[in-house]
């Protein structure tokens, strides 16, 4: 294969020049990409059908040549997951047509070539009202509704097989899962046994992508279904009445006003035989999402604890959330998966017999919709209507708790849903909230391998809150006292986190006066750095809700020290201006943005620092902390330093001293990642030797005397107050390279040295016992 670079200012003119005739039975693909300035975290592999590697490659293109018959999909990616930004980007053409092209793909995008109609999102079907037929056991359509109301989308009738019916919003990326998550609409078995049925409320001129397959591969061949339009939304219109159907366009004269027994309210109940039925450990392989949005405690291979979430509402009124642009602080829409999270709705917990939380993950709540066939809720429009019901199956992402690191014992695995007991949307509040919860005592135990298992516990006894209320919601706050008003990270003792609290924990750290405890010590290492600061930051900047006490994310679960192995950052010294009294530090970061850092530096006695990054891009605060060779930045907006494979200037340290023959970047502390995680950190050049007399105001406290001076041969050296005896001493030349000189003690402290094998030049001696530091110049002749 030959490979080309594209220039993006030359891109038709390539494409001609590059255009080769593939063979007879083949066709030809042109893959053209123009990176951006992190061209070494794009990749792109072309498959076949199965899956198959057919070619792969970096941010520079090629000329691939496949059969013409073949289907074929090409997937670009991005290591960091943002894409190529503009105007670079990628264009895939198939015999001179461009037939995919994009650069805001976010972590990958798939372009299938030579493929059959429907068998991608990416090249759906025009779908039509009436009956049809699909063409492949999972085939795409595209329908743009006409006008808006109820649809009715069914395979009854017609197939033997487990059918299901997938409707989309917008295109998801392969590979498609079976079940809901990520769908605007979905039901699997609907009112005809394993056929699905789905009723939908669709939006006019709203385009939406239609999926219709089977479950778990059940379907050999084509499948029947039928598409139609069964009318306005109808119910009850006035918002005074108890049964009010906000989505409803003509008024069916349903209303009911209290006492109607109608207008009990809605009541949402967790089905135990479903969670228990489907309860299993599996292994599994963490992504970044699973570690940013909290659902398991570390990278790598996790053993989790997978079970199925059935929720019925089984009250006498729906249970409507809506639409999350009308409802914005009912919802999460900052996650890196990208859709929206429903403030609330499903808690996940592990608590040891005396009840206290074990960290085991954190459950999100997706999109809430009616997934019994008959209902009217979507993802566009939340909800569960009365009589209806929602799943997360035991195969939905973080549809599990981490059991990886919990040690073998007994523990109490609680549920819930709306734990909160928030009102719906419309103000209704739930009939009955004893049912909104459940609990399984089970018992973890590891194989002699480490593999975990669980089992049943019986006579499991009610877990009691801090507040002595069986199955209660009170919780001790961070202070340990139930209920109490204390929160993580509020340092400034106000009740709220904001940019307040983040900058205290600046003046706090930079004080060194201020005990760890576990309302600061945000990760609970015993020690406050920069790390508790920036994850008070990220919780304050991230976590957002208009219900009180409701924590939407894992963002301020702690506490949180999650290291990432996949980022690693290089600290190093750039160089030291002695005249001017400073060293500049620079970082290496080619896979993670840097939003804190924490390190010693060590040979020089600091008095001050500033940042060097761009204050536009990076606005970050520095410190050095009291006492200490300790230096800190930290991002109060909460911005992040870009990565680079190539080192950045991050800081520059002045000094008043110099106290040593080098000066050394010592230690790290923290350095913090965009997710705020740690890093795997490491020093590279970290150290300089250095020319005592060259460096301003040194502090002379050990007296030395040089005789003579010009010296020839040999030279005599009083350390007049030095507190020991030498054997041999380091002088240092003009370049700052030591060279080992033997002396011979004498009287009074005194010293002869033979510098005869010295060459003629300026030399310098730097003497640190630990207590006091001297420095003194002589000449060679």
């Amino acid at each position: 294969m030959k490979k080309h670079l594209f220039l993006f200012c030359c891109l038709c003119m390539a494409f001609v020049q590059l255009q080769a005739q593939c063979g007879a039975g083949t066709k030809e693909v042109i893959i053209q990409i123009v990176p951006d300035a992190w061209a070494y975290e794009t990749t792109w592999s072309l498959n076949d059908f199965n899956g198959t590697v057919i070619a792969n490659g970096n941010e520079i293109g090629d000329t691939i040549c496949i059969p013409e018959n073949d289907c074929v999909t090409f997937t670009i990616y991005d290591q960091f997951g943002d894409g190529i930004y503009a105007p670079g980007g990628f264009w895939v053409y198939l015999d001179g047509a461009v037939i995919g092209s994009g650069n805001a793909f976010g972590a990958s995008m798939t372009v299938p070539l030579n493929c059959p109609a429907g068998t991608y999102c990416t090249n759906p079907i025009p779908l039509n009202y009436g009956s049809s037929t699909t063409n492949l056991d999972e085939t795409w359509y595209v329908f743009t509704a006409d006008t808006t109301g109820n649809f009715n989308i069914s395979t009854c009738g017609t197939n033997s097989c487990n059918t299901s019916v997938y409707v989309y919003s917008n295109c998801p990326p392969p590979p498609y899962v079976d079940g809901p998550p990520g769908t605007y609409a979905f039901n699997d078995d609907g009112a005809c046994g394993t056929q699905a049925v789905l009723n939908v409320a669709l939006a006019a001129g709203t385009t939406y992508y239609i999926r219709i397959g089977d479950f778990n591969n059940d379907c050999a061949g084509a499948i029947n279904f039928n598409l139609s339009y069964t009318g306005p939304i109808q119910g009850c219109m006035d918002v005074t009445a108890c049964n009010y159907n906000p989505l409803a366009v003509i008024d069916d004269g349903s209303c009911a006003y209290p006492p109607n027994p109608i207008c009990s309210g809605p009541d949402l109940k967790f089905d135990s035989l479903a969670l228990v039925q489907s309860m299993s450990i599996t292994t599994h392989t963490t992504s970044g999402c699973d570690v940013n949005e909290g659902c398991v405690t570390g990278y790598g291979q996790r053993y989790v604890l997978r079970f199925s979430s059935k929720i019925d509402n089984v009250g006498t009124q729906d249970y409507y959330i809506g639409n999350p642009n009308a409802n914005p602080g009912m919802f999460n829409t900052v996650n890196c998966h990208n859709h929206t999270h429903y403030s609330g709705y499903g808690d996940y917990r592990l608590y040891d017999m005396d009840g206290n939380l074990i960290p085991a993950g954190h459950k999100n709540g997706f999109c809430v919709m009616d997934l019994c066939g008959s209902g009217q809720y979507t993802c566009g429009n939340m909800g569960i209507s009365s009589g209806c019901y929602d799943v997360y199956g035991a195969g939905t992402q973080c549809q599990w708790l981490d059991v990886t690191d919990v040690p073998d014992g007994d523990y109490r695995m609680a549920v819930a849903v709306n734990q909160y007991n928030l009102p719906d949307a419309l103000g209704r509040m739930e009939m009955n909230f004893a049912n909104n919860a459940l609990q399984i005592c089970i018992r973890i135990l590891r194989n002699a391998n480490g593999v975990p298992s669980f089992s049943f516990l019986p006579g499991c006894t009610p877990y009691v809150d801090c507040a002595g209320i069986p199955g209660g919601l009170a919780q001790v706050d961070c202070n340990g006292v139930c209920n109490g008003a204390a929160k993580y990270g509020d340092v400034y003792v106000d009740q709220s986190l904001d940019e307040t609290d983040v900058a205290t924990y600046g003046s706090l750290i930079e004080a060194n006066a201020t005990t760890p405890a576990s309302c600061n010590d945000l990760n609970g290492d015993g020690s406050l750095t920069v790390y508790d600061a920036q994850l008070a930051n990220w919780c304050r900047a991230q976590n957002h809700t208009n219900f009180p006490g409701v924590v939407i994310a894992n963002y301020c679960n702690f506490p949180r020290n999650i290291t990432n192995p996949y980022d690693t950052v290089s600290l190093s010294i750039m160089g030291i201006n002695t005249s001017a009294g400073y060293v500049d530090i620079g970082i290496t970061s080619p896979s993670a943005d840097i939003k804190a850092y924490q390190f010693t530096m060590s040979g020089i006695t600091i008095s001050g620092v500033v940042s060097l990054a761009d204050v536009n891009d990076y606005p970050v605060s520095t410190f050095n902390i009291n006492g200490t060779n300790q230096i800190f930045g930290l991002s109060i907006p909460d911005s992040a330093l870009n990565r680079s494979p190539n080192m950045q200037p991050l800081v520059r340290v002045y000094y008043n001293a110099i106290i040593d023959s080098t000066v050394c970047i010592s230690s790290i502390t923290d350095v913090i990642n965009h997710n705020s995680e740690q890093t795997l950190h490491q020093v590279t050049g970290g150290c300089l030797n250095v020319v005592p007399t060259a460096l301003p105001n040194y502090v002379k406290q050990i007296t030395i005397a040089i005789q003579p001076n010009p010296a020839k041969d040999q030279i005599k050296i009083n350390l007049g107050n030095l507190d020991k005896k030498l054997t041999s001493l380091n002088v240092y030349d003009a370049a700052g390279r030591a060279i080992s000189v033997a002396i011979v003690p004498g009287a009074n402290n005194w010293y002869t040295a033979d510098v005869s094998n010295l060459s003629q030049g300026i030399y310098y001696i730097l003497l640190n016992d630990g207590n006091k530091i001297g420095t003194a110049k002589f000449a060679k002749n």
